[in-house]
């Protein structure tokens, strides 16, 4: 997701509505095993500094597997970002590129594991071992 900056310095501010796709090398390494479309709403302006100010709220859902059965669990998502990029660290480019700023906070998202509802260990002893008590 890019912002011409030329068209967002001109007009001060430019309203986000859109459905992206986050590439599946970027998720597969967190453990996710599929992302569905994540939505994009909300505004992005210039301020008096001329920094860039980001005010996003996304939202999305992802699968993973279920730490006990290994089936396919489906959790949900919703965050709010609200930063602020400096106009130095631009390096004279003519788009911002939203991406890797929507991905850092959709990580903050995923879980460790999930387990799914009413999932029950059927395993609780093996060879030479066993659960005492949870």
């Amino acid at each position: 997701m890019k912002i011409d900056l030329r068209k967002l310095y001109a007009s001060n501010s430019l309203p986000i509505n859109e459905d992206i796709q986050i590439p599946a090398d970027m998720y597969e390494k967190m453990g996710v095993l599929k992302m569905d479309t994540v939505s994009v709403n909300g505004i992005v302006s210039v301020n008096y500094d001329d920094n860039i100010e980001l005010n996003l709220h996304l939202k999305g859902s992802f699968v993973m597997p279920c730490a006990i059965t290994g089936d396919e669990v489906n959790v949900p998502f919703e965050c709010q970002i609200e930063d602020e990029i400096s106009e130095n660290s631009l390096n004279n480019n003519f788009f911002l590129d939203l991406l890797d700023i929507l991905w850092e906070n959709i990580i903050l998202e995923i879980p460790i594991r999930v387990i799914k509802e009413g999932a029950v260990t059927k395993h609780l002893k093996g060879d030479g071992w066993e659960v005492a008590g949870e």
